[in-house]
């Protein structure tokens, strides 16, 4: 009888520099896009003018814009905590899924993605509740006078903001699910058309609702929101209407733990990774809350450095499901040449954003302030922190190799120790020594540190796993696939 042909035969054989051309470029398309559209929003934010607030606002018309930038910079980590999720379910759920139709156990795959739409459900309904609990007392931790001009405003406005990205985050948590279940199979360009989808509506709808109807920071969520729901039902129908690999229908749907258990376990490291990075800015605007320009510079380093990372992240998207789709066929070959290639490219992009950063800084933050003090201290960091992107080139994709290779834990512990055992301790102790000039140092340690310590372990999971797999063939557990 014959075999019905998958989106993700692909995987199995086409060669590897096309196929990572394939998997990868959507998804790197996706995050500039998404990169674009984060800054748009910030730039949008920073440069309103005073007509828009018709004398609510208290401080000096030349702080406006910079404190509107600090209100959403101090709640960053929050939507960096729901993204986290989303990424943590999507990473489980595509690993999972991935490896399933390796292993040619496509009914398997199906439950693994039906499986990960009820956790969003459950995940939303939480930070539904967080969203209306929690948002104002973490904001008054981190305004004062020493930061902001008008501390009224920036607590209102970033209480509105997170609140309303909080509530209304079944969007992202759909669309991010969405695309990765897509990309398991796969299928990049879906994703990558929803990406488009959500970007060129929130930058349209940014600037219908801060440049015509004047709603500042309260328009630049409404664009963020729509966009994301946008995006969000694009990928929905791409299920409802054609047919994929998987199915995500829950019509009939039974739970099943060990599916739940295995989602989670490899899809934690994600989690962990950036959730403990929300909790590091977090950290940090604590220790910096009493200086000028520490939270505005912090977090307008994340926006702009996105430009860096989210295209290396892209090419995770688009690594991982061929990593596990070949560690589930036992094609080692394969697997060494993807993770080889993918590195010399996340290598490459580093180098050039490195080179940016270290020449481009001033000229960057011009953009988001006038305000020649911030611009000089936000230089400096800029020229600091990029000495980490190298390094940070290895451990990403170590950490993507082992979650490919259904070692959770092993990644779930490098992402840990990165932050917990090396970036807080030394950001802490630099941070005391030589305050804001200091405390940047903690992000290159942290990340050259990780990749010397963790490499050794990585090989020796990367053999053992193979190992096991070689067993499973050798004793029929599982049957080669054609």
């Amino acid at each position: 009888m014959k075999t019905e042909a998958l989106q993700s035969d692909k995987m199995r054989h086409t060669s590897i520099g096309k196929l990572l051309l394939q998997m990868s470029l959507p998804a790197i398309f996706s995050m500039l896009v998404q990169a674009l559209y984060n800054v748009v929003d910030s730039l949008f934010v920073a440069n309103i003018t005073e007509s828009i607030f018709a004398g609510n606002y208290t401080g000096p018309i030349t702080s406006l814009g910079d404190d509107s930038m600090t209100a959403i910079n101090i709640i960053f980590p929050m939507t960096t905590f729901v993204t986290a999720i989303a990424v943590g379910i999507g990473v489980g759920a595509n690993a999972y899924i991935a490896r399933k139709l390796g292993e040619g156990n496509r009914e398997k795959a199906s439950q693994a993605a039906k499986t990960a739409v009820v956790m969003v459900l459950c995940a939303w309904a939480v930070l539904f509740v967080l969203a209306f609990t929690i948002t104002k007392p973490f904001v008054s931790i981190f305004v004062n006078e020493n930061n902001v001009a008008d501390i009224n405003y920036v607590t209102d406005q970033a209480v509105l903001y997170v609140t309303m990205y909080m509530a209304c985050s079944i969007g992202q948590l759909l669309d991010i699910v969405f695309a990765r279940i897509l990309q398991a199979t796969g299928n990049m360009k879906v994703p990558m058309f929803s990406q488009l989808i959500g970007a060129l509506s929130n930058i349209a709808l940014d600037a219908l609702f801060i440049l015509v109807f004047k709603w500042g920071v309260l328009g630049a969520i409404l664009a963020t929101v729509i966009g994301q729901w946008l995006a969000a039902i694009f990928n929905i129908c791409m299920f409802v209407f054609k047919k994929q690999d998987v199915s995500v229908s829950l019509v009939g749907f039974k739970f099943v733990g060990k599916d739940f258990g295995r989602i989670l376990r490899i899809g934690m490291p994600a989690f962990v990774m950036n959730a403990i990075g929300a909790f590091i800015t977090i950290l940090l605007n604590f220790l910096m809350r009493n200086e000028n320009s520490g939270i505005f510079v912090l977090g307008t380093y994340f926006k702009v450095q996105s430009f860096i990372f989210m295209p290396v992240f892209g090419l995770m998207q688009g690594t991982m499901p061929i990593l596990s789709y070949n560690y589930g066929a036992n094609q080692k070959k394969r697997f060494n040449q993807t993770f080889s290639l993918a590195l010399k490219i996340a290598i490459g992009v580093m180098v050039v954003g490195t080179l940016i950063f270290q020449l481009l800084p001033n000229q960057i933050l011009g953009a988001f302030t006038q305000d020649t003090q911030k611009i000089q201290d936000g230089a400096y960091a800029f020229r600091v922190i990029s000495i980490a992107f190298v390094p940070a080139a290895f451990s990403i994709l170590i950490v993507n190799m082992l979650q490919s290779l259904n070692k959770p834990v092993s990644s779930l512990l490098m992402s840990l120790s990165r932050q917990l055992l090396f970036l807080i301790p030394t950001a802490i102790l630099f941070y005391n020594l030589w305050q804001l000039n200091g405390i940047w140092f903690c992000y290159p340690i942290a990340e050259i540190m990780s990749v010397l310590v963790y490499s050794p372990f990585a090989v020796k999971d990367y053999k053992k796993q193979f190992a096991y797999k070689e067993q499973q063939y050798a004793n029929h557990e599982l049957t080669m696939q054609p």
